[in-house]
């Protein structure tokens, strides 16, 4: 159902449930959690990509979610199952790219929204359609959409439920970047670990005062005495 590999400092989640085009019952959003618990903390970057062509995530399974229309309780446990995947993605100390490949629906859009840069394949489609089914999208989700592409564009996707495609999506800032989200991991994890964490750290909490003493500490790296000394031969 989703799997975790780790090559080249590169943490790849991939979303593997064809069948059911990658959308995951209660029981996988808490096997994703699990999984990201277990991403290796020296990893400079990761990834969660589909290993379906076509899709990248259908959201949460409709015939695990048939069940809560009887089962009261069953509702808060998948809400929570879901968010703590979801916070868990969002709360990684390393940069996360989402590689949109092919439909994004429903919650597959609020796994994307949690990563730090999506990037849309040529075949993205983007939709958020709980108001067809009656229901509302977390909070929490919302306040990423919010953030990402501003109060109307959020209001349009969520209330329209219309499917938006890549070069769309770009344009209201849905996605960051056309193309292939795994080159771009590539990209991240070609920079210093270290780095890359701090300025994850900057952007998250840009006023943090601490930050300052920490981005002072940087230039005692070892990776920056190397960069410098590279400089020098090359100067």
């Amino acid at each position: 159902m989703i799997a975790l590999d780790v090559a080249g400092g590169i943490a790849t989640v991939t979303l593997d449930r064809p069948a059911a085009r990658n959308a995951l019952p209660t029981a996988g959003w808490r096997a994703l959690a699990d999984l990201l618990a277990r991403v290796p903390a020296d990893a400079a970057a990761l990834v969660v990509a589909s290993s379906t062509p076509g899709v990248f995530s259908a959201g949460a399974d409709l015939a695990d979610l048939a069940r809560l229309v009887d089962d009261v309780p069953a509702r808060t446990a998948f809400r929570q199952a879901m968010q703590d995947a979801v916070e868990a993605l969002a709360a990684l100390p390393m940069p996360t790219v989402a590689a949109v490949g092919g439909a994004a629906f429903g919650a597959g859009v609020a796994l994307a929204l949690a990563c730090d840069v999506i990037v849309a394949g040529a075949d993205a489609r983007f939709s958020i359609p709980p108001a067809r089914l009656g229901i509302g999208y977390p909070a929490g989700d919302v306040a990423r959409l919010i953030a990402r592409v501003g109060k109307g564009q959020a209001a349009r996707l969520l209330f329209t439920a219309a499917p938006v495609d890549a070069a769309e999506a770009l344009r209201i800032g849905l996605a960051d970047l056309s193309g292939d989200g795994v080159d771009v991991a590539r990209t991240i994890a070609a920079n210093d670990a270290d780095a890359l964490r701090l300025l994850k750290n900057t952007l998250r909490s840009p006023h943090d005062s601490s930050l300052s003493a920490a981005f002072e500490a940087s230039f005692g790296s070892p990776a920056f005495a190397n960069g410098v000394a590279r400089y020098r031969r090359t100067s």
